[in-house]
């Protein structure tokens, strides 16, 4: 007697919660009205439960569930629509699901969502199918979309360019352009297409770094000629980063022509895009006459500005924005504080980028690996070891401890460590940070770091014998330009003619035309006592630069063929090249090293006379040298 008394005082209270009588829920009062009233959850479950018990549930199904849903109670609704008979208005409710799940990141519960949908007999509609393909293009997953493309293909909604426009965009994501441009293609010629359309084909082209395909494909959409096809703020957004990948500034101010003559340059995404297309393209001034003629600027404005200047070296510049945007409140996110750090970082002030992180961590924003690889670098070019140790610590917590985080962004991180601990001369901790690196997750970036440092500090022979590690994997990681460079410095230290011989033929074998791999095998060359081949390399250059002429003087200079040395330099002079002090002092070293002693004092004697150059302490130091051959003879 005493439990069912409380059971009935529990009721009574729950409906009086609700602020209403048991009484005033009878069987007419349940309406559509009452349940949009409803503040919680536990609300519409009352009412939920009195449309159960007066057996008015099937005409009040539809206001449960849009209440449920407004609620953010989606499992409730769901369990009312599955129990309903499929009906065309109903789909709604399915979409409404989807859309939520899709919105909030549940992507393959969308998924699931849709084969439920199907299995319980519904019949998708057009707007189900952008939401699903949405999806499947955002978990990269081409075995859904494409299974789903052939779904529309048999239900007849490959003609719905809502549709269609969805499975171009999926294809995109994927990565499978070939399958979105012939979609695209069959949608011209049966001339569903629209704006939506073309934008995203360019948008597809721009994801994959198509640069190319995006400017082509922007010029085709401009000669249509149709008055519906015409580009607006998504177009331009899309391909003014193309340009800028592309330094096409031409075609950037193009570009930028018809976002004034058509008015879409008062949109704050269109001019954000152009600012930053100048900046890529080093073009500040024009970069600054948008950003001062933008009405509207939001902190993406003032961060194109900020990394723009930096990117050039005009750091005063970057620091004076940055300053402004602090003095107007604006609020600075993790792009303007990493701006800042990395142009500290690459002046070499390693010092000054480490207070601004400090700064960053007192104003509550969240370093991401940008800024963490930019104050390595600081720390670095500093040789501060006790904060690059810090710096590491805090990437493992931030970003190297996570299953969910971006490989890329793990990359970029533990190679800026690697290059950290061998810059500030840890070079054991960086070989086993190296070494704990799975094999196949090292990329050609991991190997030059590791290269590099042993080359920096004198260890050769361990940076040969990595680089013949990296050559005889199995894995397909081919050394890039940089890396060479680096093995070639380690063999002109030692002096390894053989193993140098060696990494020539394979820069022949690969074709790696670049111009400071040529140098360096000169310099190998030179160091490893044949300069006649050093001579050969240079003479089969298709382009040099003042290094390429130093250090074949450099060369012959250390051979004590002085004449030689003396000629490359006329023969540079000829070419139009303006000596320097390090053309100057590589010119007396050869002769100092050749006893040719009147030959020097006269090239010191003109290199301020005729050249404007100014002696240093070095060039001094050379003719100390004169005065104890001199001396001798």
């Amino acid at each position: 007697m005493l439990f069912r008394s409380s059971l009935l005082l529990r009721s009574k209270r729950l409906l009086s919660y609700f602020s209403f009588s048991t009484a005033s829920i009878a069987a007419p009062s349940i309406s559509p009205t009452l349940l949009k009233q409803c503040k919680s959850v536990f609300q519409a479950n009352l009412v939920h439960q009195q449309a159960l018990i007066h057996g008015l549930l099937t005409h009040f199904s539809i206001n449960l569930i849009s209440t449920y849903l407004a609620l953010s109670a989606p499992f409730h609704a769901l369990s009312l629509l599955q129990r309903l008979t499929p009906t065309p208005s109903a789909v709604f409710w399915w979409n409404a699901l989807i859309r939520r799940a899709v919105r909030l990141g549940f992507l393959h519960h969308s998924l699931s969502l849709f084969c439920r949908m199907l299995s319980l007999g519904w019949s998708p509609d057009h707007y189900t199918f952008p939401f699903v393909f949405k999806a499947c293009g955002e978990l990269s997953s081409f075995r859904h979309g494409s299974s789903l493309h052939a779904v529309i293909c048999s239900n007849g909604f490959d003609s719905n360019v809502f549709v269609c426009n969805a499975v171009v965009a999926m294809y995109g994501r994927c990565g499978a352009l070939d399958h979105a441009r012939q979609m695209f293609d069959e949608m011209c010629m049966s001339e569903i297409y629209d704006l939506v359309s073309w934008n995203s084909m360019i948008t597809a082209y721009m994801q994959s770094g198509d640069s190319k395909s995006v400017l082509g494909f922007f010029r085709r959409m401009c000669e249509v000629g149709d008055k519906d096809i015409r580009p607006d703020p998504v177009s331009l957004v899309n391909v003014l980063p193309a340009c800028a990948s592309m330094n096409a500034w031409l075609c950037g101010k193009q570009v930028h022509s018809y976002a004034l003559r058509s008015g879409l340059f008062e949109d704050v995404f269109v001019g954000n895009s152009l600012v930053d297309m100048y900046a890529k393209c080093g073009m500040m001034h024009e970069a600054y006459k948008v950003f001062e003629r933008m009405q509207e600027k939001d902190v993406v404005s003032w961060n194109a500005m900020v990394t723009g200047y930096s990117q050039i070296g005009r750091f005063e510049d970057a620091l004076a924005l940055f300053e402004a945007m602090r003095e107007e409140n604006i609020e600075l996110d993790v792009v303007s504080w990493s701006a800042v750090i990395a142009g500290y970082a690459q002046r070499g002030l390693g010092y000054e980028a480490m207070e601004v992180f400090r700064l960053m961590q007192v104003c509550g924003s969240k370093p991401n690996e940008v800024t963490l690889v930019s104050l390595l670098s600081g720390c670095a070019a500093v040789g501060a070891l006790l904060q690059g140790k810090g710096t590491h610590c805090y990437a493992i917590k931030c970003i190297l401890n996570f299953d969910k985080s971006d490989p890329r962004e793990e990359h970029l991180a533990v190679n800026a460590i690697i290059d950290m601990y061998t810059k500030c001369k840890s070079i054991k901790v960086a070989r086993a940070i190296f070494d704990s690196i799975v094999p196949k997750d090292r990329n050609v970036v991991t190997w030059t770091t590791m290269i590099a440092g042993y080359s920096l500090h004198g260890e050769a022979n361990d940076a040969i014998e990595l680089f013949s590690q990296m050559l005889n994997q199995d894995i397909s990681v081919k050394p890039n330009a940089f890396t060479i460079s680096c093995a070639l410095m380690a063999c002109a230290r030692l002096a390894a003619l053989r193993f140098g011989r060696q990494i020539h033929a394979y820069v022949l074998r690969n074709h790696y035309d670049v111009l400071f791999v040529a140098n360096c095998l000169i310099d190998m060359y030179s160091k490893s006592g044949d300069i006649d081949v050093a001579r050969t390399v240079f003479d089969n250059m298709k382009q040099r630069n003042a290094v390429s002429w130093t250090s074949l003087m450099t060369g012959y200079g250390m051979h004590g063929q002085g004449e030689a040395a003396l000629n490359v330099f006329d023969e540079m002079r000829r070419e139009g090249l303006v000596p320097d002090c390090i053309t100057f002092l590589v010119v007396l070293y050869a002769c100092s090293h050749s006893g040719m002693v009147d030959e020097g004092i006269k090239y010191f004697n003109e290199m301020s006379k005729n050249f404007g150059v100014i002696p240093g302490e070095e060039h001094y130091a050379c003719m100390v040298d004169f005065g104890s051959c001199w001396s001798l003879g």
